[in-house]
């Protein structure tokens, strides 16, 4: 006599939990859209008071340059150039208005060119995208490549000599391994160009350059996520049963570990972007890195604020993907916090 389905039986499933199970997918994915504004909202803001509380007023800066040897400027001319740009007004309705124009599209106008800020950020943004992409495609496959290769068999020499190597490149400050690279690769073997250029050529080095610290930090977590689940004791069961160590750890070993390292990834986003600034710096690229770098040193606020948002928005929307990702990656994650069994 065959039995009818019942929804604890394994193979079945119910209706009623199939509907709780999306309404938990659904609150969750609403969830994490919302930690996702509530991001780039708290960036524009704490962007926006803090420039305008440096002590500096970017009119005098602007004028400062423009007439730098052709006589000083008189406070009529500051004064017109405060109520053009609407910095004659209080702060919170500049607030307002510059929130307004971000969300319509158009953060305004350059203090210090008078050029349209997004013609300014849209002639170099592909230049730093370009490089980001380049360091995170060396980065991500280099580090899954060393923790594995060091993880491989706990205790060799292989892992004794390669464990610590990753803590000790993160530890090597940034704008010096770019020098090192330069140094090596363009003035010694002359491999690269030394500074600019253009195509993958002037490409590799400033994203091996970009690209070592990240894997450095990847590679430490994964070794220890690696390290931690071969200790794990349906590991020892596994291999009990028989099953050949290659199939363990690819399948189990790595699979368990996975997880921190796409949440680590997810992150290095933030830090690539930021590293970007240094390394354009170092490489005389012209990109948003050195864009935000001469912005802040004017005080041109549109500027700043708008390459503050965009930051905010790739970062978050990164970060909003490895979130979407975990239920597929670990299909408890989509029951936590809902009540329901996995």
């Amino acid at each position: 006599m065959r039995l009818p389905p019942h929804p604890d039986r394994p193979g079945t499933t119910s209706p009623k939990l199939s509907a709780a199970a999306r309404a938990s997918t659904v609150a969750y994915v609403l969830r994490r859209c919302g930690y996702f504004v509530v991001v780039v909202f708290s960036v524009y803001t704490l962007s926006f008071f803090l420039l305008y509380a440096l002590p500096s007023d970017p009119v005098a800066l602007m004028l400062e340059r423009r007439s730098a040897g052709a006589g000083g400027s008189t406070s009529e001319q500051v004064e017109a150039l405060r109520a053009q740009y609407g910095l004659d007004q209080p702060l919170l309705v500049r607030y307002i208005e510059t929130l307004g124009q971000l969300l319509s599209g158009d953060p305004g106008t350059s203090f210090q060119s008078g050029r349209p800020v997004p013609e300014i950020i849209g002639a170099v943004a592909p230049n730093t995208l370009g490089l980001a992409a380049g360091g995170l495609v060396i980065a991500i496959p280099l580090s899954l490549a060393l923790a594995l290769a060091t993880s491989w068999r706990q205790g060799s020499a292989l892992h004794r000599m390669l464990v610590n190597v990753p803590a000790l490149v993160a530890a090597v400050p940034a704008f010096w391994l770019g020098l090192l690279l330069l140094q090596l690769f363009s003035f010694t073997l002359g491999w690269a160009p030394s500074a600019g250029g253009t195509g993958l050529s002037a490409l590799v080095l400033p994203s091996v350059a970009l690209a070592l610290p990240v894997s450095a930090s990847l590679t430490a977590v994964l070794v220890r996520g690696l390290d931690d689940v071969q200790r794990a004791d349906f590991v020892e069961l596994l291999r009990a049963r028989g099953l050949p160590w290659r199939r363990v750890y690819l399948a189990h070993v790595a699979r368990n570990a996975l997880l921190p390292f796409v949440t680590l990834a997810g992150l290095t986003v933030g830090g690539v972007l930021v590293g970007t600034v240094i390394t354009e710096t170092v490489f005389a690229r012209a990109g948003l890195g050195r864009l935000l770098a001469s912005s802040v040193e004017t005080q041109d606020a549109p500027v700043i604020l708008a390459i503050a948002v965009l930051a905010a928005v790739l970062f978050a929307a990164v970060n909003l993907a490895v979130d979407l990702l975990y239920p597929i990656l670990d299909p408890r994650t989509r029951h936590r916090g809902s009540g329901a069994r996995a």
